[in-house]
């Protein structure tokens, strides 16, 4: 039997939010296989997320960074993390997010782990700083994980990355916990009449997400129905979120818009939905999307970053920004409701076998234990 592997995770924090799920599900499920001993090190705060993984025995140590990474006040906070790797004899860092990406580089350089893996989870156009940062610190890095073929893609052509340094691993996601949903407890606990129709997206009420489109094509289609009712899940804070608040609250979308904002029970969610809506600007690979895959969902998505790769043929793609494509999309399904059903049962197929939990952490593991083999030094 071969002896786990010590691994540290580094991000920024564990709030809401994609990248903070998936490391969250990676210190879990590395924890939980028995192929890795994960120290998760944030250089935020925890939260519940922190929380949650204490009580599933894995490591947590919140740095508490103030202010920008170079402050000085940071310098003793970099020492205590390179600490962490020479005092736990780390085998693995693996770094997530930008800042977590340059202060994990600098702890790994001065505790001198057995490998360094940084990842690539998103495109989007960052700024030049961020672009010579990548370039310096994917020098030190023995391996970039892109999370889809597409961010792959861009990383090669904005990092001018070695093909050769670059694997993909998707996603993950809780496929089983995903299909545990109960629709009716979901709709009566939130005042949701049996039936309504429901129309539902899940993630941080911002720009690159699109609710603002979503809500323009839902508003024809609201008005023409008064069963109809739309549920934006997410953090919603901030000038993006209120004027989507005010657009709610206003003509024949009054009453039908629901800001929900964080849900604790997204599988009780995805059951309550008749219809998921994932109406992004940008994507790389989008976990809301995987878990709506996963409950059965129909989906209608965004035609962009690895959006495609998730769904194959199991869901329906538009442009992205097209508010009248995304509405005759919407319309087409709300009024096919034995597509809806073939689509969902394709689509909860289609991420058990692609994009279960134990897939991504099995990858993981599989492509540290290669590096190790390798003899790398960071």
């Amino acid at each position: 039997m071969r002896a786990p592997l010590r691994v540290l995770l580094i991000t920024g924090s564990l709030g809401p939010g994609g990248t903070e799920l998936s490391v969250e599900a990676l210190a879990r499920g590395l924890a939980a296989s028995g192929a890795a001993r994960p120290h998760v090190a944030l250089l935020g705060e925890g939260g519940t997320r922190a929380d949650r993984l204490r009580a599933a025995g894995v490591p947590v140590t919140e740095l508490r960074l103030s202010g920008r990474l170079w402050r000085p006040d940071n310098a003793v906070r970099l020492l205590r993390l390179a600490g962490i790797v020479r005092r736990e004899s780390i085998d693995v860092v693996h770094t997530f997010l930008f800042d977590a990406d340059v202060y994990g580089m600098l702890a790994a350089r001065l505790g001198r782990p057995r490998a360094v893996v940084t990842t690539r989870r998103a495109i989007k156009r960052n700024r030049p700083h961020h672009i010579r940062g990548y370039r310096l610190t994917n020098r030190f890095a023995d391996r970039i994980v892109a999370n889809s073929e597409a961010v792959c893609r861009f990383t090669l052509e904005r990092e001018r990355v070695p093909p050769e340094k670059l694997v993909v691993i998707p996603n993950g996601v809780d496929t089983t916990r995903m299909a545990s949903g109960d629709r009716a407890a979901f709709r009566r606990e939130h005042g949701i009449p049996p039936d309504a129709v429901v129309v539902g997206t899940a993630g941080t009420v911002k720009p690159v997400k699109g609710q603002a489109v979503l809500v323009r094509a839902m508003e024809p289609l609201l008005a023409e129905d008064p069963r109809r009712l739309l549920i934006l899940a997410g953090t919603a804070a901030g000038p993006y979120a209120e004027r989507i608040r005010r657009q709610a609250a206003s003509g024949p979308l009054a009453g039908r818009v629901r800001l929900a904002g964080n849900v604790e029970d997204i599988p009780g969610l995805l059951a309550a939905l008749d219809l998921f809506v994932l109406p992004s600007l940008s994507e790389g690979m989008s976990n809301a999307l995987l878990e709506a895959m996963a409950a059965g969902c129909a989906v209608v998505a965004t035609d962009v970053g690895g959006n495609r790769e998730c769904l194959g043929d199991t869901g329906v793609l538009v442009p992205a920004g097209d508010a009248v494509a995304l509405r005759e999309a919407i319309e087409e399904l709300l009024g096919d409701e034995e597509r809806r059903r073939h689509l969902g049962r394709r689509a909860r197929e289609r991420a058990a076998r692609h994009f279960a939990i134990e897939a991504m952490v099995a990858r993981t593991a599989d492509l540290y234990r290669s590096l190790l083999k390798e003899g790398r030094r960071a």
